[in-house]
């Protein structure tokens, strides 16, 4: 184990572009230690080398995982359980878009995979460092396409009739359900928990796509939000005083707002977390 940090420690998923780099440059100027946690390790360094230009004294450890793969996933839980004693703020931003359906070597959709899985194991897997926080958090990056989300517990993660704004729509569901249910969970506790839609931002995000979406999104830069502005909720909910004490809500421009009818269902968000632990293999 290496020597505890002198400095807040945030930890950071998807940080090598767009708004996890962006979050990441915002909070290394406020002083605290970020772990960046990337896919590609030339992509990582490139970004680390980037913000070291704008704030020289930022602290910036590369973390790598494939958050596809849940063997990845607790492989990496490991390493940042082995380095950080205390982890102050997660923040779960990787997420993917993919086109065609792509099943992962472990059988899951790629997107059900990255977007939900993995921030369900990872959290749940550093659970002890952030409760060791004076005020942990966890801030989970959602989106308004949630509202077309529905999930089908048949063949979650195993979609029959595949559609990538659908499976993405989903994942971004669920990622709403885990938020309330784990902070229900941790009602009595110093960690709070909390989702965010971050606008529709231009980044590298659906490159990977398919052609319509890559065409539609090429299109849609031109009104979209940068990167920079994209980050502000994720650095207000990890940094701002004002949130210290709020858990299990979802934000918009700072701003608590409600989220879709479906994500207040208390039950089905047992069933998902039920179905992720099986789907995860983990164990409380």
């Amino acid at each position: 184990m290496t020597d505890k940090p002198d400095r807040k420690v945030v930890v950071i998923t998807g940080a090598s572009s767009g708004i996890g780099k962006a979050t990441a440059e915002a909070l290394a100027k406020q002083g605290v230690m970020i772990a960046m946690v990337c896919r590609n390790k030339e992509r990582g360094e490139k970004a680390i080398s980037k913000i070291k230009e704008k704030t020289p004294e930022a602290q910036l450890r590369l973390h790598l995982a494939d958050l596809s793969l849940m063997e990845e996933v607790r492989t990496l839980a490991k390493e940042l359980n082995d380095n950080y004693p205390v982890i102050d703020v997660l923040i779960n931003n990787a997420g993917m878009i993919p086109g065609k359906q792509y099943i992962t070597i472990e059988g899951w959709e790629q997107s059900w995979a990255t977007n939900h899985l993995a921030p369900f194991l990872l959290t749940n897997l550093l659970m002890g460092p952030l409760l060791a926080a004076e005020q942990g958090r966890v801030i989970n990056v959602s989106s308004e396409a949630h509202r077309l989300g529905q999930l089908d517990f048949d063949n979650a993660g195993k979609p029959k009739n595949y559609s990538a704004i659908t499976s993405y729509a989903d994942s971004k569901l669920a990622n709403i359900l885990f938020t309330y249910e784990l902070a229900r969970r941790t009602e009595f506790t110093n960690l709070t928990i909390n989702c965010l839609h971050p606008g529709v931002v231009a980044t590298n995000f659906g490159n990977s796509s398919n052609l319509l979406i890559r065409s539609m999104m090429k299109v849609g830069r031109l009104f979209m939000k940068s990167p920079r502005e994209g980050a502000k909720t994720s650095v207000f909910l990890a940094s701002s005083p004002s949130v210290k004490s709020i858990s299990g809500k979802y934000f918009k421009n700072s701003v608590p707002v409600k989220s879709s009818a479906d994500s207040y269902n208390t039950h089905t968000a047992l069933r998902l977390w039920k179905l992720s632990e099986e789907q995860t293999g983990y164990q409380n």
